[in-house]
C-alpha cells in the first residue's frame, strides 16, 4: 500500500497543476488572453471527464498495464512538445492528453480495492483522500513557482517527467494481479452486490457469485453492480466535487468583500490542513456511513459561512465544511469500490473520476452566479444547499431501492 500510495501522489500532484500551467503557457508563452487560456484548460479538463470511463473500461477488459503505457506514451509526448505548440494545436492537443489521462486517484483506487482486505478499505481510501488533498496544497503552487520562476515550457517539460514516471511507477509495480490472486467467485456465498445489501464493510460486493448467471464473467459482472448504491455514490461525488470548487471561489470573493484578500491564502491552506484532518478521521470510523450522510452534514454547514463577519471568524469556521468534504470522498470512493465487481471496478471507479472532474467544474460557475446575484453569501448559500439536495434525493433513492429489495423467502 505504501508503493501505491505514493505512486498516486505523484500522479495527482502534476494532474492537480496541469490547468494552472497550461494557462500560463497560453498567457504568458503564447501572450494570449485569459479567455483563451481558459479554453485550454477547459477542452483538457473536458477530455478527463470524457476520457476517465473510457480508459476504465480498457482497463476491466485489457487489464492495467497497457491502458497505463499508451497514457504515459501519450502524455509524454503532449508534454514535450506543449510549449512549442500554436495555440489551435494547443487546444487540440490538450483535449487529446486529457481523453488519454488515467486520473491518480482511480488508479490508486483500483488498485487498493483490489489488494486490501475488506475490513481494511475504509482506511486505504481515507488515505487515497489525504495524499489528494496534499496534492491540491502542493500541486499549484509548484506550477506556479516553476512557471513565474523558470519558464512555463519548464514547468511544461518537468510536470510531463514526473507524471509520466509516475504512470511508469504504476505500470511496473501496481498493475493488477492475475485472476488467482483474488477471490474465487462465489467464495462470499451470496451476492451482495446484486441484492443491495451493505452491512459488512465496503468490498463485500468484490466477491459476487457468478454460479448461474450465465453470459461469461463480463455479464455476470455487470449484473452483479448494485446500480442504486453505485448512483448515489456518484451523485454524492460529484455534489462533494460542487462544494469543493464552489467552496474555495466564495472563500475568495468573502475575503475580498472584507477587504482580507491578503488572508486567502492562509483560508485555502487551513482548509487543505483541515481536509487532512477529515480524511484520517473518516479511516478510524468503525463503520462507514452511508454516501447521503457526510454530503448532508457538508450542505448544512457550508450554506451559512456567509455569514462571518471576519477573516479570523472564517478561519475556524470552515473546519466542519473542509473536514467533511474529504470524509465525504473517502465514504463515496468506498461505496463505489463495493458496488463493483472484479469485471466492472476499472469503468465504476473510472465514472467516479468523472463525477468529481464534473462537479469541479460546474461548482465554481455555480458559485460565481449566486455571488454576483446575492453577494458572497449567496455562493456558500447555492452551492450547500445543493448538496442537501443531492443528499435528499440520495436517501430517498437507497430507501426505495431497499424497499423494492425482495425478502429473502422470495430469492432463488
Amino acid at each position: 500500500m505504501p508503493t501505491t500510495l505514493v505512486a498516486g501522489f505523484l500522479v495527482k500532484l502534476p494532474v492537480i497543476a496541469i490547468p494552472l500551467v497550461l494557462s500560463l503557457q497560453v498567457s504568458l508563452g503564447l501572450h494570449r488572453s485569459l479567455g483563451a487560456a481558459g479554453a485550454v484548460s477547459g477542452a483538457w479538463m473536458a477530455g478527463v471527464m470524457a476520457g476517465a470511463p473510457a480508459l476504465g473500461w480498457a482497463m476491466d477488459r485489457l487489464s492495467m498495464r497497457p491502458v497505463l503505457a499508451v497514457s504515459a506514451v501519450a502524455q509524454g509526448a503532449f508534454w514535450a512538445t506543449a510549449d512549442r505548440l500554436a495555440y489551435p494545436a494547443l487546444l487540440c492537443a490538450a483535449l487529446a492528453s486529457g481523453l488519454l489521462l488515467v486520473p491518480g486517484s482511480t488508479l490508486t483506487r483500483t488498485v487498493l480495492a483490489v489488494r486490501t482486505a475488506p475490513e481494511h478499505r475504509q482506511a486505504a481510501f481515507a488515505l487515497d483522500t489525504v495524499t489528494s488533498q496534499l496534492s491540491y496544497l502542493a500541486g499549484p503552487a509548484l506550477g506556479a513557482v516553476l512557471s513565474t520562476q523558470a519558464s512555463p515550457a519548464t514547468a511544461c517539460r518537468l510536470l510531463g517527467i514526473v507524471l509520466v514516471l509516475a504512470l511508469g511507477a504504476f505500470a511496473v509495480r501496481s498493475g493488477q494481479p492475475s485472476r488467482s490472486t483474488l477471490a474465487p467467485a462465489g467464495a462470499g456465498g451470496r451476492d451482495r452486490a446484486g441484492s443491495g445489501e451493505r452491512d459488512a464493510p465496503a468490498g463485500d460486493a468484490d466477491e459476487v457469485s457468478q454460479a448461474g448467471t450465465g453470459g461469461g464473467p463480463e455479464a455476470a459482472g455487470v449484473r452483479g453492480i448494485s446500480f442504486s448504491v453505485m448512483g448515489t455514490a456518484l451523485a454524492g461525488a460529484f455534489a462533494t466535487g460542487t462544494v469543493s470548487s464552489g467552496f474555495e471561489l466564495s472563500l475568495i470573493g468573502l475575503s475580498r468583500e472584507q477587504g482580507a484578500v491578503r488572508w486567502v491564502g492562509l483560508l485555502i491552506a487551513m482548509c487543505g490542513v483541515y481536509a487532512v484532518l477529515g480524511g484520517l478521521l473518516s479511516g478510524t470510523l468503525a463503520a462507514t456511513p452511508r454516501p447521503a450522510v457526510p454530503l448532508l452534514l457538508l450542505g448544512l454547514v457550508t450554506s451559512p459561512l456567509g455569514l462571518a463577519d471576519d477573516w479570523r471568524v472564517l478561519l475556524v469556521a470552515v473546519a466542519p465544511a473542509a473536514m467533511l468534504a474529504a470524509m465525504s470522498f473517502a465514504v463515496t470512493a468506498a461505496a463505489c469500490s463495493a458496488a463493483a465487481t472484479e469485471h466492472t471496478r476499472g469503468r465504476v471507479l473510472g465514472l467516479y473520476g468523472a463525477a468529481v472532474a464534473g462537479g469541479n467544474a460546474l461548482g465554481a460557475p455555480l458559485a460565481g452566479l449566486a455571488t454576483a446575484a446575492g453577494g458572497p453569501a449567496g455562493g456558500f448559500l447555492a452551492v450547500g444547499t445543493a448538496a442537501v439536495l443531492v443528499a435528499l434525493a440520495c436517501w430517498v433513492l437507497r430507501a426505495r431501492a431497499s424497499r423494492a429489495r425482495p425478502l429473502p423467502s422470495q430469492k432463488g
